[in-house]
């Protein structure tokens, strides 16, 4: 199960938004403003429920730990300490740098936007390139909210007789390692809608460099 969470550590460590260069004027109003103005709202709820869920997370961790002192056999003990501290550092460094990501993205996205506002200011029809924005902002939001949920969570196991811990333990990590991929799934949606309005703004001539998707902005 340890190699399991090392290679899964490796596989998303491909996880890297290239940093897009966008020459822009910044002055442009950006489209979708009532859109942002409902997803803000929503996330400072959301940000409510994810205190509760730390609070009680925090709870379940700390009835583990003791769980684990009453595991009889020592070195059974510190593999199973081990894992548990190898379990949140994996989850702390893998959320870490999904929410790097998805910084990147949304600084992105708000130059498109930008970009899309003075298209439409100049006569250009930017009904499909403000739909993909504003697409796009809801993957970011609720990839971001994803990010976060996985990041105050813990992973526990109830810990009955030595002759059961392996499974039991083996549980927990498959749990994290599920958990993980799919919060990454929602991160690699954020991105592919990122692409679309990136895309998109291509169609109006707002991209320099088409062929490989992630050309400067002119």
């Amino acid at each position: 199960m340890l190699k399991k969470t090392i290679f899964l550590i490796f596989i998303l460590s491909i996880l890297i938004v290239p940093q897009t260069s966008l020459a822009l004027d910044y002055t442009a109003t950006s489209p979708a403003t009532t859109t942002r103005t409902t997803i803000k709202s929503t996330l400072q709820t959301l940000i409510q429920e994810r205190q509760a869920l730390k609070d009680e997370m925090l709870a379940k961790m700390q009835a583990f730990r003791e769980q684990i002192k009453t595991i009889k056999d020592e070195r059974k003990k510190l593999i199973v300490e081990r894992i548990d501290d190898r379990i949140a550092t994996a989850d702390a460094r893998l959320t870490s740098k999904m929410a790097n990501a998805l910084s990147r993205m949304s600084n992105i996205l708000t130059k498109i936007a930008t970009k899309a506002a003075t298209l439409k200011a100049s006569g250009k029809d930017t009904a499909a390139l403000d739909s993909a924005i504003t697409t796009a902002e809801a993957a970011i939001a609720s990839a971001q909210s994803a990010v976060d949920v996985q990041k105050a969570k813990t992973y526990t196991a109830t810990i009955g007789d030595d002759a059961t811990l392996k499974n039991t333990i083996g549980q927990m990590v498959s749990g994290f390692r599920l958990d993980i991929m799919a919060t990454y799934k929602t991160v690699i949606d954020a991105k592919q809608a990122v692409m679309k309005a990136l895309s998109e703004l291509a169609k109006l001539g707002g991209v320099g460099d088409t062929a490989t998707g992630s050309g400067a902005l002119q």
